[in-house]
């Protein structure tokens, strides 16, 4: 499945960050299904030096096992087809779902809160 979408023949230099996170989402989906590639893995954590993108698909290749063993059919075919579309991409961005909320929302567009920070709030037992 992996190899029919994706392909193995690629360069370090052709993967940029999106992708990688996609390969490893179907990795995982893949995976999931009993057609493990812990060397295509490798080859997609090693493109990138920072450990920040190396744990963004660390994370992807995470979800999409973890989808992929929840989906609620049996066949491999059928959950790679429920989970990944012909392109390659997922049909649900894997890593805002694997993020925690902190980084994976946008906050900057919010109105600031009216009054003082909590952190400078009196604690409840000093007020009346």
């Amino acid at each position: 499945m992996y190899d029919r979408t994706f392909g193995t023949d690629w360069e370090k230099a052709e993967l940029d960050r999106g992708e990688a996170v996609d390969r490893a989402f179907a990795l995982g989906v893949a995976a999931g299904c009993g057609s493990d590639r812990p060397t295509e893995l490798d080859r997609v954590l090693a493109a990138f030096p920072s450990a920040y993108d190396r744990s963004l698909v660390e994370l992807a290749y995470d979800e999409g096992r973890t989808k992929a063993l929840e989906a609620p059919v049996d066949e491999p075919e059928a959950v790679w087809k429920e989970l990944v579309d012909a392109a390659g991409t997922p049909r649900r961005p894997p890593v805002p779902a694997a993020l925690p909320g902190a980084l994976s929302e946008l906050t900057l567009t919010e109105r600031p809160r009216n009054g003082p920070p909590s952190s400078l709030d009196l604690p409840s037992f000093l007020r009346k």
